[in-house]
């Protein structure tokens, strides 16, 4: 049926080829049925040549989101530090904690250290809750969506071994999760004392 309207118009080209751009600027190719078009067929001196043909390979396409779970990402966080590898530390640490630091450098001197004779054994995660709100008290911040976690590590030093539970708060950023590991207090109380 629309061939046969359309036979008329196959004698005038460049109606055809007006026709045809008018067409063209009314209709969208979806981006994943692209690969079905070779060809726009367009005769005439005054249709601008041929029509540029579609890639012949699929469009690649960006990986599904990775979703690291609480638990995971500060455990890595712990074996960086015990690695010592502070630098790669930084990154981990949410922007309110970075600015708390006051710079790179300064979280790279100021991050405690194990120690030549102390060993971190074994990491676990005893609870994970992720709570709808949270206030840190210290330093009178309100987050949303945070991963409270307690983390029981357990180290041997020389001799000794012992084994202690921490509480560890994460909040959500891009690609995960970035943990609020603020300054030492005693750090933040001694300075402020000798002002």
């Amino acid at each position: 049926m629309v061939n046969r309207l359309l036979r008329p118009l196959r004698r005038w080209p460049v109606l055809e080829a007006a026709l045809s751009r008018l067409a063209g600027r009314f209709t969208t190719w979806p981006s994943d049925d692209f690969g079905r078009f070779v060809g726009a067929r367009m005769t005439g001196a005054s249709a601008g040549g041929r029509a540029v043909l579609p890639p012949t390979s699929e469009p690649m396409r960006s990986p599904p989101p990775v979703s690291i779970a609480p638990a995971t990402f500060e455990m890595r966080f712990m074996k960086l530090q015990a690695q010592g590898r502070f630098d790669e530390m930084w990154e981990m640490l949410a922007e309110d904690a970075q600015r708390a630091w006051g710079g790179r450098d300064a979280f790279i001197k100021g991050m405690p250290r194990l120690n030549d004779d102390m060993e971190l054994l074994d990491m676990q995660v005893v609870s994970v809750n992720v709570l709808e709100g949270w206030t840190d008290r210290v330093h009178q911040r309100t987050y949303r969506n945070v991963a409270q976690m307690v983390m029981r590590y357990r180290v041997r030093q020389q001799w000794r071994e012992w084994t202690f539970d921490r509480e560890v708060h994460l909040i959500p950023a891009a690609g995960g999760w970035r943990t609020l590991c603020y300054p030492a207090a005693t750090k933040a109380v001694s300075s402020a004392g000798s002002r």
